[in-house]
């Protein structure tokens, strides 16, 4: 039987695991990535957790190559991780050609988010479909774009950075901008100075507010932090409204920290495309992905099927 190898580059964590065709997992093992100390140093952690997950590879079994989600930007065809923000020192580093002289093993490397979104559509909530979309709420946002059976690359593999695009027309602000995690700390930031009843201020200070802080308190029945949760899904829904009429899916896929701790957002995202979204995709599903935190391993894993395949 084949099997594959499939590693997540994290800038906190790095995840590998070796997993069968079907996205059965054998083995998994996990560090902390040392960004501290550059590509070398986490160079040798990939090539050290591949060695120790490939032990558990059965006798009968061949190991087909490693395939790997890495922040991006990248160049999925040429095999270069450019300059992620999020791992520093990272200029231009050439990780597939890096690592297969390591291992002796084909290697396929992708984008994170397009790694997630096949992993959903090859072993999660997707599969069946021949055109989905996948987006991720954290940090930032990201996504992947599934379209006619094939993932959306365009471009040196630049396709579909769906946080990127421009939701508001006066401050010519980005959707991730708006609505990843990140944003909806600093919006609660902004708000809490003129409410100070606000059980926000037992949670945290205007400087360390964090998007899990307005979830507790939203939780707990906070009228300010339920406002913002309300402006954080209509925020979504906007841009899930455009995904819509962009790439055209049969279904649209949530993963990532804050529509996982906090899925009554799906519902409000949904509200919006009921009232904005064209009358042929009221019937999309809007739903919550179903990897969870093994979306970027099995991701890796389904990035190098994919790309091998479209290689043959």
């Amino acid at each position: 039987m084949p099997y594959i190898i499939g590693v997540d580059l994290g800038g906190t964590q790095l995840r590998a695991a070796l997993a069968d065709e079907h996205g059965q997992i054998l083995n998994e093992v996990r560090v902390l990535t040392d960004t501290a100390g550059g590509p070398p140093a986490v160079l040798n952690q990939m090539v050290a957790c591949i060695t120790q997950v490939r032990t558990a590879l059965p006798t009968n079994g061949t190991l087909l190559g490693i395939g790997v989600g890495s922040p991006g930007p990248l160049d999925p065809f040429d095999g270069v991780v450019l300059n992620p923000p999020n791992i520093p020192g990272w200029d231009n580093v050439p990780l597939r050609a890096l690592l297969t002289e390591r291992t002796g093993l084909p290697v396929e490397l992708g984008n994170d988010a397009n790694a997630a979104a096949l992993g959903e559509w090859m072993f999660g909530a997707g599969r069946g479909r021949r055109n989905l979309v996948y987006i991720t709420v954290s940090t930032g946002i990201g996504g992947g774009v599934i379209a006619d059976g094939r993932l959306l690359l365009g471009y040196r593999g630049s396709a579909a950075e769906v946080g990127l695009h421009i939701v508001d027309q006066v401050g010519l602000q980005y959707w991730e901008e708006l609505a990843s995690g990140t944003a909806l700390g600093r919006a609660a930031a902004d708000a809490m100075p003129d409410d100070p009843a606000s059980l926000l201020h037992g949670l945290a200070t205007p400087e360390t507010v964090t998007a899990a802080d307005v979830s507790r308190a939203a939780a707990a029945g906070d009228a300010l932090a339920m406002q913002l949760m309300e402006r954080e899904g209509e925020l979504l829904g906007i841009g899930l409204v455009n995904m819509l009429h962009l790439f055209a899916p049969e279904q649209i896929l949530l993963g990532g920290s804050v529509v996982i701790h906090n899925p009554y957002l799906i519902e409000r995202a949904r509200a919006v495309v009921r009232r904005r979204g064209h009358a042929i995709y009221q019937d999309v599903p809007i739903e919550l992905a179903a990897l969870g935190d093994r979306v970027g391993i099995l991701g890796a894993v389904g990035l190098f099927l994919h790309m091998r395949e479209g290689r043959a």
